[in-house]
């Protein structure tokens, strides 16, 4: 039998078999799929991001730039007074609004670990020049640690 060239389309056994093989392939699928672990890489992208947000902030301000860490929460602040007058104490500092707020927290310049992620990391600053007081690295559960040079600043 010619079709014709009016008569295109999926016939109906084809569309009942490709239904019938995706209702396989979740049954067995979906449960192996670990909804933590987008959680937990979520949390490691956006902390990366913000300790490379913060890196830039003070290099751009000309400012200090402390990250403190707390618990599973990580908060930004910016030091008022210029780099020449030396060190500022972070709780002297103003907060350094990230430009991605994370849902997990209650405030624009933090990032907090959700449920079942463990953080462990210190605090420190990054200097005018964005290089860190202290070489920092960074854990979370089920990801790759994020580590800051003291040299350069680099995060990585």
């Amino acid at each position: 039998m010619i079709r014709d060239a009016h008569h295109r389309g999926f016939t109906l056994i084809e569309l009942v078999t490709t239904i019938v093989l995706l209702g396989i392939l979740a049954v067995y699928a979906l449960p192996k799929m670990d909804i933590a672990i987008y959680g937990q890489r979520g949390f490691h992208d956006v902390l990366k991001g913000a300790l490379q947000f913060a890196r830039k902030a003070a290099i751009g301000k000309r400012r200090q730039v402390c990250v403190d860490v707390v618990g599973s929460t990580v908060s930004f602040s910016v030091a008022t007074t210029s780099p020449d007058s030396g060190v500022v104490a972070c709780p002297a500092a103003t907060a350094l609004t990230l430009p991605a707020r994370d849902a997990n927290c209650g405030s624009a310049n933090q990032v907090c670990a959700p449920g079942g992620v463990v953080l462990t990391g210190s605090s420190f600053y990054f200097d005018a020049q964005g290089r860190a007081s202290t070489g920092v690295v960074f854990g979370s559960t089920g990801q790759p640690n994020v580590t800051v040079a003291q040299e350069t600043g680099y995060v990585y």
